[in-house]
């Protein structure tokens, strides 16, 4: 799918700057579309980009120490 992007965001370690062309999967430009940050490429986008909050989903981590002192 190519997409144009309407905003500048990050996806992972990709980024995304406004006014850029690229090839994407599907699944990824379509998540873009729902969100507002890009438009299908060579077509009009339908709203603005969003503006409000935007869910994060953020997968908590830690490591513990492998060794023992003492």
């Amino acid at each position: 799918m190519k997409i144009t992007c309407l905003t500048t965001f990050l996806d992972g370690t990709d980024r995304f700057e406004k006014g850029d062309t690229r090839t994407v999967s599907h699944e990824r430009g379509a998540y873009f579309l729902a969100n507002g940050w890009a438009a299908d490429a060579g077509t009009e986008p339908a709203a603005a980009p969003a503006d409000g909050d935007v869910t994060i989903n953020v997968k908590n981590a830690s490591m513990g120490q492998g060794a023992v002192h003492g």
